[in-house]
């Protein structure tokens, strides 16, 4: 008990201690921004790292790096962002990190190995992650339907 009190009160003072400070931490310069825009640009048009992003996935995610963009844009000279436009940067920036890393967990590749019925000569069969989910709810709508039907 006393060690959820202790581990309570050290989560309350970080939390304090982010909200006394900017409150936004994490930011990219805008180096780091039109490198990382560059880098999954190419990812998405090559059609290998992100192969299984969705087309709603896709243009959101070209629509947030063009509002980043264009807010890096209209920096001053001192190179830093309104603090309306830091907001605004941080959510896209999260919004944009949450789809790639969807689309990168899609699009991993797992092989397994397999022998196909008949046969003692296995073999790997690879498929992205999303390719088998597709598949199993395929299996799944199938089971359904001819269970329905069978009634």
């Amino acid at each position: 008990m006393h060690l959820r009190s202790v581990a309570a009160l050290i989560v309350l003072l970080a939390i304090g201690n982010a909200m006394a400070e900017d409150g936004i931490h994490g930011l990219q310069s805008k180096q780091e921004f039109v490198a990382m825009k560059a880098s999954v640009l190419k990812d998405i048009s090559d059609g290998k790292r992100f192969k299984e992003i969705k087309a709603d996935d896709q243009k959101t995610l070209i629509t947030a790096l063009n509002r980043m963009d264009e807010r890096w844009q209209h920096v001053d000279d001192g190179g830093l962002l309104a603090p309306q436009a830091r907001v605004e940067m941080a959510n896209d920036q999260e919004l944009v990190a949450n789809i790639i890393q969807h689309a990168a967990a899609d699009s991993r590749v797992v092989c397994q190995r397999s022998e196909p019925i008949g046969s003692h000569m296995p073999h790997n069969v690879c498929k992205t992650v999303a390719q088998m989910r597709r598949e199993q709810e395929k299996a799944q709508d199938s089971m359904r339907l001819n269970g329905a039907t069978s009634n």
